[in-house]
């Protein structure tokens, strides 16, 4: 210590230092110290004064002059020196208020020097940081790394404070920390400021969110406008559509000249085009605003697809185009779904094959495939040989208001909206389309949809189960119509030969004319080159060979077949093409007579094939306020040799309600005083439980929702205008049916319709719809039991009874399933007495029904 540099370092030095002599026992153990030099810092640090304590031991010093507890690094210093342990520690002065760290090292064996360092300032930092982290929590996550950063800055300088041998390394860590806390409190700095920001920011998203709540209030507002100005549109527009298209239909049927049938049928292409046009922009208008919904609802599927692609028949006639289907033997018979949506999907379709084929033909397959849960994969292909579509135009066609390329429009016309409607409908139905095309060779749409099935395929053999073995010749030049005609007759079992003309027809009938392969029935054509279907009759009835050969007639409307004519040149039956599976297997069977059923004519045609007039006339009630529709619908009526009642608002029909009973009731909506929605409550509260009119609505509404609100209103069915006469009277006929001794079945198979839907995951709207339909079927079902029963015809009776098995089985009915395993037994034995005894325990089970 006299060396003058270093006594002049140690008295300034900003660290707090003490130097002791080590005092040993007699036995040299380490026993005590004395204080031998203090410098200013120490002096600040402890409050000690060094002329108090230099040359006193530290025995004397702790237990005499100072007697408080911010003496503990004394005893620290004893333990050191007998033990030799820790060599740092940090203390708090109550007394000073303020914390410092502790050293302790030995210059050597005989001397111990203790160091100072001030920490207090540190120490409050930490705490200060420590409250500010509280403060703001989870948006100074920036703040916590930084702390948690210092608490590891902080823990490697006490790591390097142990290290460090001369007060110049602790005067350099001394400098680094005052770094690192400016650094701190520039960060923190900015994180104060980054909080003022996102505190900014939050009351700018508020104010955006406020002004997003009033923007959607008044998108949603202008929403309601928009739908009720296209509901009032909608009605406005359709309303003298339905007068002009019905009075259209009046004047075609009143035996115009031939000039004036050219100006009709002209008037209706183009009433029928402004009609698909409105309709494609209210289709349109309901993508836009997310509303297109798809309804669910039991239908047959291959009808469906009959009776749309049957509608394109008359357009493909007039340009001489051949228009088939194929509908292959694994497509289920009825479905879930939305059959109006399909058949829209179809007629957009096929239209547009139609419309854009010159020559050729038109070909609709459809086949199926099925997953778990009764779910069909429907796959259909519509393939024309039509103009074709460029590769890189083939991305705009199910684009809105787009088309091919312009001259489309031009030359062909549309809105462009068909297309793009159709790709919404098939995506709803959780289906993809795909286009395959070449420029000038025609097109190939295929697209999938997925339906609910809940009724496989029917076995059709059993029904048709004489067919097997049957040999059948078609004669048709298009391939295409004789592969679809024989895989329907194969799938029955019938043995199939095909003829492209006349002369191969006669030479395949002539020479197996004496063998096992011997022609029954053969499917002429009306029209083939070289020769036509009434000249190859008339050439097969001067053949002995031929005599017993059957003949049908197959023709497309475009060719003038005359029934009559027909009959005279030996046809017994005569069918339409495209030709329809059942009707062609119906139409053989009873040519061959297999079917006992009596028809008027030996010309068996769709209509009289499957219909069957009620004479009694039903008493009809027709609500309508407007006068040409009211005209046009008593006109139709009459041609149906029907009449009704008329009333002119909803007062009126409830009146004349209160006066008369009334079978079908035709019920226009929109109305001035009570409309046709008051007015069905207002029935329906008339009539309780004790009787139930038919309600049809009437409406020019064809928005969203607007079938939903009629059913809601306690009507049965609904049309909207323009009115399709044709689905009007099915309608009627079909309300009438089903309302004569259904609900006698229904009320029978109420317990059987929860287990159902229970079983099947449906809803009970769903399985009540499937019930319903259910009842129809059986309740005619029945009636042909009866019949068959009374003709002694057991084999027909077995067939209807396993069929009523089948049905009835699937549906879970096990009372009628049981009965009709009973019926079905006895029917095959020939047992008729039992048969009689059987169905009257079903007959007592439902009343009239039966």
């Amino acid at each position: 210590m006299n060396n003058n540099y270093y006594q002049q370092t140690f008295q300034k030095s900003p660290v707090g230092y003490v130097y002791y002599r080590v005092i040993s026992a007699k036995d040299g153990v380490p026993c005590d110290y004395e204080f031998l030099e203090v410098n200013d810092a120490f002096e600040k640090f402890t409050g000690l004064i060094g002329r108090d304590i230099i040359g006193r031991k530290r025995s004397e010093v702790s237990q005499g002059m100072i007697e408080n507890n911010d003496l503990s690094w004394i005893d620290f210093n004893g333990e050191i020196i007998i033990n030799a342990g820790r060599k740092e520690f940090s203390q708090h002065s109550e007394e000073l208020t303020k914390s410092y760290r502790v050293n302790v090292y030995y210059p050597d064996n005989n001397y111990l020097i203790t160091s100072f360092i001030d920490i207090s300032k540190e120490k409050w930092q930490l705490k200060e940081l420590r409250n500010l982290l509280d403060e703001k929590g989870k948006r100074a996550a920036e703040l916590i790394i930084a702390n948690i950063e210092l608490t590891n800055q902080n823990e490697e300088k006490a790591k390097r404070t142990a290290e460090l041998i001369n007060i110049n390394k602790e005067l350099d860590f001394q400098k680094e920390l005052t770094y690192q806390n400016k650094e701190k409190e520039k960060l923190a700095a900015e994180l104060v400021i980054a909080n003022i920001e996102l505190t900014c920011q939050y009351e700018e998203i508020k104010k955006r969110t406020v002004e997003l709540e009033i923007a959607k209030e008044q998108a949603e507002a202008a929403n309601v406008m928009k739908s009720q100005f296209l509901a009032n549109m909608s009605h406005e527009i359709r309303t003298p559509i339905n007068g002009l298209m019905g009075f259209l239909e009046l004047l075609r049927i009143s035996n115009p000249s031939a000039e004036h049938k050219e100006f009709i049928r002209e008037a209706k292409s183009a009433s029928e085009t402004l009609l698909h046009i409105i309709n494609d922009i209210l289709d349109f208008s309901k993508i836009e605003a997310g509303k297109l919904t798809l309804e669910k609802s039991c239908f047959n599927i291959r009808t469906a697809i009959e009776d749309a692609v049957s509608l394109l028949v008359p357009k493909a006639a007039e340009k001489n185009l051949v228009l088939h289907t194929m509908i292959k033997a694994n497509v289920p018979e009825t479905v879930m779904g939305d059959s109006h949506r399909l058949r829209q999907i179809l007629n957009n379709f096929v239209g547009n094959a139609v419309k854009f084929t010159q020559r050729g033909e038109v070909s609709v397959t459809v086949d199926c495939t099925e997953t778990e849960n009764d779910i069909g994969i429907l796959k259909f292909s519509v393939k024309d040989t039509g103009i074709g579509i460029s590769q890189e135009n083939i991305h705009k066609l199910f684009q809105s208001f787009s088309q091919a390329d312009a001259s489309t429009t031009r030359n062909f016309g549309g809105t462009g909206l068909g297309l793009a409607i159709s790709k919404e409908l098939i995506e709803l139905m959780e289906g993809n389309i795909q286009v395959e095309s070449v420029l000038g060779e025609g097109s190939i749409f295929k697209f999938e949809i997925r339906l609910k099935i809940t009724k496989r395929a029917s076995d059709l053999r059993l029904t048709y189960e004489k067919l097997d073995g049957v040999n059948i010749l078609i004669v048709d030049d298009n391939t295409d119509n004789r592969k679809i005609t024989a895989s329907y007759l194969g799938e029955m079992g019938c043995k199939v030969f095909e003829a492209n003309d006349a002369g191969v027809a006669i030479t395949t009938i002539i020479s197996r004319a004496n063998t096992k392969d011997k022609i029954d029935i053969a499917l002429i054509d009306f029209q083939m080159p070289s020769m036509s279907g009434y000249e190859l009759a008339s050439s097969l009835v001067t053949l002995p060979f031929a005599k017993d050969v059957k003949l049908i007639l197959l023709s497309s409307s475009a060719q003038n077949a005359d029934t009559k004519e027909a009959k005279q040149l030996g046809f017994s039956g005569f069918l339409s093409k495209p030709i329809r599976r059942d009707d062609l297997l119906h139409s053989i069977a009873v040519v061959l007579g297999l079917k006992t059923e009596e028809i008027t004519t030996p010309i068996m045609t769709k209509d009289n094939a499957n219909k069957s007039q009620n004479n009694k006339k039903p008493k009809i009630l027709l609500v309508e306020d407007n006068e040409t529709n009211r005209k046009i619908v008593l006109a139709m009526l009459k041609l149906r040799k029907l009449t009704c009642d008329v009333t002119l608002n909803g007062l009126e029909a409830y009146q004349a309600i209160l006066r008369k009973n009334y079978d079908i009731i035709l019920m226009d909506c929109q109305m001035p005083g009570m409309d046709g929605y008051q007015t069905t409550e207002r029935i329906r509260k008339l009539e309780g439980s004790k009787k139930h009119t038919i309600i049809i609505a009437m409406t020019a509404n064809a928005m969203e929702g607007e079938k939903d609100k009629c059913l809601a209103a306690g009507m049965d069915d609904y049309i909207k205008k323009p009115i399709n006469f044709d689905i009007l009277f099915e309608m009627i006929e079909s309300n009438l049916a089903g309302s004569k001794g259904n609900s006698e079945l229904l009320d029978f198979l109420v317990s059987y319709i929860d287990v159902f839907a229970e079983s099947t995951g449906l809803t009970l709207d769903d399985a009540r719809e499937i019930f319903v339909d259910y009842a129809t079927n059986l309740a005619n079902l029945l009636q042909e039991i009866e019949d068959s029963i009374a003709r002694d015809d057991l084999e027909k009776l077995a067939r209807l009874a396993h069929q009523v098995k089948g049905t009835s089985g699937t549906l879970k009915i096990t009372s009628i399933f049981d009965w009709a395993v009973k019926l079905e037994e006895v029917a095959l034995n020939q047992e008729k007495e039992a048969c009689e005894r059987i169905f009257k325990e079903v007959q007592g089970m439902f009343g009239s029904a039966g």
